[in-house]
């Protein structure tokens, strides 16, 4: 959890049944910040969950996330929380989720910049966002 009952973050769920572990955790939305390609939608996914998806770039990528990118997940995110809790992921969870995450510290929680970061790589050791990701953080 990024925040009990409001945030979670992991990676790509794979099957069914890691769409019933989400459920377990009373998860009720998804954010999926990957592809298809890396995280093709499981059949059936809208029926149990509230579902968005916005492909963002990672390091694998030629292009570099936008501060519009942040600000479009954001919005989507925002949206999301009416049917919260939201489950944020990428493919790993190390980049993207982690910055959004981060992101929605900053942006909806009031928290500094350092306080985010901080926060999310001691609640969720994968957190790893490019540098030149985090740098558009201070424009948030």
């Amino acid at each position: 959890w990024g925040l009990v009952g409001e945030l979670a973050i992991g990676t790509a769920p794979r099957n069914k049944n890691d769409l019933n572990k989400l459920k377990v955790y009373g998860i009720n939305s998804i954010f999926c910040l990957c592809s298809e390609a890396d995280s093709p939608r499981i059949d059936g996914v809208e029926n149990d969950f509230t579902y968005e998806s916005l492909v963002l770039p990672d390091h694998r990528s030629e292009k570099s996330i936008t501060l519009l990118e942040i600000q479009n997940a954001l919005s989507i995110l925002k949206n999301l929380m009416r049917f919260k809790p939201v489950f944020v992921h990428c493919l790993a969870s190390m980049e993207r989720s982690p910055l959004i995450c981060i992101s929605w510290l900053i942006k909806e929680k009031g928290l500094t910049f350092n306080q985010s970061l901080d926060y999310m790589m001691q609640i969720h050791k994968r957190t790893n966002p490019l540098t030149e990701d985090l740098k558009l953080l201070m424009m948030l």
